[in-house]
């Protein structure tokens, strides 16, 4: 099972997730990633994927929704320092270019306001 925290910062959104990314927690996470790009004032939504143990398909296809959602609405949602499982089904289904990437903490501080 999934657990998602959101952490506000002005118009970027931290969205820490972990555990496993299946076909049983995808539609639940997607609708809380689909609330918090309703907020007012959110540019970005970086996704924590460190502790993402494992992704299938059907949770890639929900990243895959919210990222579409948020570019029609002039959002952008960027992976943060993505675990291995979740590289190894990005380079897999050829999406790695789908998604900007913050490899670390520098690069998600250059996106938080001061």
């Amino acid at each position: 099972m999934a657990a998602i925290d959101l952490q506000h910062h002005g118009n970027v959104i931290v969205a820490v997730l972990s555990g496993e990314l299946t076909l049983a927690n995808a539609q639940h996470l997607r609708g809380e990633l689909e609330e918090a790009l309703s907020t007012q004032g959110v540019t970005d939504v970086a996704l924590d994927l460190a502790g993402v143990t494992y992704l299938d398909s059907s949770g890639l296809g929900s990243l895959i929704a919210v990222s579409t959602r948020a570019r029609a609405s002039g959002c952008r949602i960027l992976l943060y320092r993505p675990s291995k499982e979740v590289h190894k089904l990005l380079d897999a289904a050829q999406l790695s270019g789908l998604f900007p990437l913050l490899e670390d903490e520098d690069d998600l501080l250059t996106l938080l306001p001061d």
